[in-house]
């Protein structure tokens, strides 16, 4: 018994010493002993001889990386990520000085090649570029396997599905697509010491919240963001790279707006029950962004719309040189440049998203038509003036007194003087009654103008002429009455078409004058806020 028992012992420090002189990273061992315990030729029953028959049997169909140097870089990749030794659902990890398991730093590059359709109704634009992905996978690493191997081992699609890749997706994307003719633009590059750099062609359409109130005077900025889907900062930290971490085709030209520059930011998203952006998943997400500033050329609005709205508004002043009675003249054009104004300003309006807020080419839209259809009103308004009856009478030729007579007008009460047909005829019958009898005497009755107040009226004078010397009389004596209840005098009178004639005089500045005004507001807003 203890002889077996000194065996078992023997052979499992033996067992021992032989598993720790084997590289378990490549094999997975059993050992098996055979042999025959023998007497040694001397007189000590204590010693004994062993001889011990040890092989190897491979238990596991893990691929070996012994041979290395002798192997294709496919097949040296697919023996480092086979599923013995590599799991495409972790992502790689490191330890920090303190034992704790660090975030993969992932880090980002865009080249810009096309950017364009910058969508003003559906807030949207277009972009085509290259994004790059650089992160370092350790258990990638074969610079210790194959020192001689300098050049990274490089693949498309095939590559990348066999080894990890960060989910990373662009926030703001209405739709986007892989480039690529006959297979994806992908490209997957794995160095000696473990660094991964997966570069894709996309073409992306984003979602651009602009805002148009200076439109089409307005800046634009355009912002991409991408994002870390499935892991969060305790496992993928997504960062720009420190040199050229956006950059753009020295060819690039946008048809409508001009590109000022970039900006990029690197910031953090909060992914809560009130604030899902991640499906199911809770806790702060890497998120990187950059920003294109985007100021729109407006050569092609100045020539297409203001320029022509400025002529159609000018082209309305011209009714001021017609009179007023040529109402078929005027109408047509007053209404003419209306409805060329309103088409003009909806061609333009159309290709404009429908905001909550004025816009500043509203703002142009609305002036102008004022000016047109006050054009319109100050026609109708002479050419009642022009078909009035009634002069009017004004105590100064001045525009204070004319507005004020023409709009407030004045009904002239016509004092009566003391004069009446009665009294001043004399006729047969009352002069037969003061001279006590009638008499063959002759009485004319004449009809003479009397100019009372500056103004002329007619009244009744009988003139005896056998009583000459009474009735002259008694005309002086009633000039004398008349001239103590004469009105006021008024030193000047205008004619309905003459005040017609002035109203249209003074339009001809008036609104010119004001449009001037109005522009000088307008472009300093414009330029100056």
């Amino acid at each position: 018994m203890d002889i077996l028992r000194f065996l078992l012992i023997l052979l499992s420090y033996m067992g021992l010493t032989a598993a720790v002189s084997i590289d378990l990273n490549d094999f997975q061992l059993n050992l098996a002993a055979n042999g025959s315990i023998m007497v040694a030729p001397t007189n000590n029953s204590n010693t004994y001889t062993v001889s011990l028959d040890l092989t190897e049997t491979t238990t596991s169909n893990c691929p070996s990386l012994s041979k290395a140097e002798s192997l294709s870089q496919m097949e040296l990749i697919t023996r480092m990520t086979d599923s013995c030794r590599y799991d495409t659902l972790d992502p790689p990890t490191t330890l920090s000085e303190e034992g704790e398991i660090e975030p993969v730093g992932v880090h980002a590059r865009f080249f810009i090649y096309v950017m364009k359709n910058v969508d003003a109704s559906n807030l949207q634009f277009m972009t085509q570029g290259l994004l790059q992905l650089r992160y370092k996978d350790p258990r990638l690493a074969f610079g210790n396997l194959v020192p001689n191997r300098k050049q990274p081992i490089m693949g498309e699609t095939k590559l990348k599905k066999i080894i990890w890749v960060p989910h990373i997706f662009l926030t703001n994307e209405q739709t986007s697509s892989v480039l690529g003719t006959s297979a994806p633009d992908e490209l997957t590059s794995i160095y000696p010491d473990g660094t991964v750099v997966i570069s894709t062609r996309i073409q992306a359409t984003l979602y651009c919240w602009m805002n148009y109130q200076k439109f089409p005077f307005d800046e634009q900025t355009c912002t991409t963001i991408l994002e870390s889907w499935m892991y969060n900062t305790s496992m993928v930290d997504l960062r720009w790279e420190t040199t050229n971490a956006v950059t753009f085709d020295t060819e690039l030209q946008l048809t409508e707006y001009n590109m000022v520059g970039s900006l990029y930011n690197e910031t953090i998203r909060m992914s809560n029950g009130s604030h899902m952006t991640h499906g199911a998943l809770v806790g702060n997400y890497s998120t990187i962004s950059f920003s294109v500033l985007l100021t729109r050329e407006v050569g092609y609005y100045v020539m297409d719309y203001f320029l022509p709205s400025i002529m159609i508004v000018t082209i309305s002043w011209v009714s001021f040189w017609l009179q007023a009675d040529q109402t078929p003249a005027r109408t047509t054009l007053g209404c003419t440049t209306m409805l060329s104004f309103i088409t003009l300003s909806l061609s333009q309006e159309n290709n404009l998203s429908k905001t909550g807020y004025v816009t500043m080419s509203e703002v142009w839209f609305l002036v102008c038509t004022m000016f047109i259809f006050g054009s319109l009103v100050e026609f109708a308004f002479v050419n009642t003036i022009w078909r009035r009856n009634n002069n009017l009478e004004l105590k100064k030729r001045t525009t204070k007194y004319i507005v004020k007579s023409t709009f407030v007008p004045h009904i002239r009460r016509h004092r009566r003087h003391g004069y009446k047909r009665t009294d001043s005829t004399m006729s047969t019958t009352s002069m037969d009654k003061s001279f006590g009898g009638p008499r063959d005497n002759t009485v004319i009755t004449i009809e003479t103008p009397i100019i009372i107040g500056g103004s002329l009226s007619r009244e009744d004078s009988a003139i005896s002429l056998d009583e000459q010397d009474e009735t002259e009389t008694s005309s002086t004596s009633a000039s004398s009455e008349s001239e103590k209840e004469k009105p006021a005098q008024t030193f000047a009178t205008m004619t309905p078409k003459e005040v017609s004639l002035w109203i249209d005089k003074k339009m001809r500045f008036v609104f010119p004058l004001a449009f001037v005004v109005f522009n000088a507001l307008f472009w300093t807003l414009v330029y100056c806020l």
